[in-house]
């Protein structure tokens, strides 16, 4: 690798990085709402959002990568042509498959990564966080003891504690039970105790009182208690094992799904397949990302103007390209045997990058991109 070529792809890393860091920020704060909604619901705390948020992240790359390389190259090459830098090159008889040889690499680089957090990263991050969401969602006692905030365990009712204390105890103690819309009743106790065995949970409550309306609905009775016993069990559910998604397998087993696999009849035989091929083909697109980049830039020759309606063709064919992934993966969904469209898009992303280097390999036919 000439000097040349280290100078360029180190500018191009630079700009990844910087793209990642933003791309990152804002796709994470998409799936931060999801992730506040669980946490909040089931009553964790600031650490358990912490840990989803490292869990999602794998997810988020695959979104990221892609756009952070066709954003870096863009960006990097525009600042080389802006600083004069590409346009000395270029006068010194630096050809275009000179020029194509480190973004190329670069290419490939972004290709490993997405390789990486694909086969790698996501399965591995995507089981655990449905196994911790599943648990968390079905640990009602964690889900219950949870100070100054209105839980809603169930459509119809709200519970808030106001202080809580060691081995489930907790002070100050709101029930709000509308499940029977007929008849409400509003619980509020001094102090109370969560008991659980097995798919039985009860909420002992002491020193308090019940509100209830009468059947007319004007007329408000309360009951003082010293002790009572509120019934949490209907909240309980008997989980099943939980079904992987497509995503959670490895590239083999994806290809060749087993009876295990497709027994539960959530998931077709076109999604494992739709899904393996999308890990293999989609590092790929990403690498081609780059390389359609400079070919659009470089297409039009000089302009005194800049790359700036040059930059928006690449980012349109980038788009058109990820555009035609969702269309081909959703045909072989529903025909797996199709599986050979899910190269597509790299495909038509090579033959756009070897139209425009054969044409700017011959000046007297170069096409002019405004």
């Amino acid at each position: 690798m000439s000097r040349l070529d280290r100078y360029i792809l180190r500018q191009l890393l630079g700009a990844l990085g910087f793209f990642v860091l933003i791309f990152t920020g804002v796709v994470w704060l998409t799936q931060a709402v999801r992730l506040i909604d669980t946490v909040v619901a089931s009553g964790q705390g600031a650490w358990i959002f912490l840990e989803f948020s490292a869990l999602v992240l794998p997810q988020v790359f695959v979104i990221v990568l892609p756009l952070a390389g066709i954003g870096a190259a863009l960006y990097a090459l525009n600042r080389l042509y802006t600083d004069s830098e590409l346009i000395v090159m270029m006068g010194a008889g630096l050809g275009p498959f000179a020029m194509l040889r480190p973004v190329a690499l670069f290419g490939a680089l972004v290709a490993v990564l997405m390789a990486l957090v694909l086969m790698v990263l996501v399965p591995q991050s995507g089981a655990i966080l449905a196994e911790r969401t599943r648990a968390i969602r079905s640990d009602l006692a964690n889900a219950l003891i949870v100070e100054r905030q209105f839980l809603h365990p169930a459509e119809g009712l709200t519970l808030f504690i106001a202080d809580t204390g060691r081995e489930g105890e907790m002070a100050g103690i709101f029930i709000n039970d509308q499940r029977d819309p007929a008849h409400p009743v509003t619980y509020s106790a001094e102090r109370a105790v969560l008991v659980r065995e097995d798919m039985e949970a009860r909420l002992v409550m002491f020193n308090g009182v019940a509100l209830a309306s009468g059947s007319s609905g004007g007329q408000l009775t309360a009951v003082r208690f010293d002790q009572f016993v509120f019934d949490l069990s209907d909240l309980i559910r008997e989980e099943g094992d939980r079904v992987p998604r497509p995503s959670e397998y490895s590239v083999l087993a994806l290809l060749r799904p087993t009876d295990a696999m497709l027994a539960s009849g959530r998931y077709t035989l076109g999604d494992f397949v739709s899904e393996a091929h999308y890990k293999l083909g989609q590092p790929l697109l990403a690498m081609v990302y780059p390389m359609i980049a400079l070919v659009t830039l470089l297409a039009g020759g000089y302009r005194r103007s800049g790359f700036g309606k040059r930059v928006v063709v690449a980012i349109a064919v980038a788009a058109l390209l990820q555009v035609l992934v969702f269309a081909v993966r959703a045909r072989v969904q529903e025909r797996p045997e199709l599986w050979p469209l899910m190269y597509l898009p790299v495909v038509v992303g090579l033959l756009y990058v070897g139209s425009l280097l054969y044409r700017l390999a011959r000046p007297q036919r170069r096409v002019a991109i405004p």
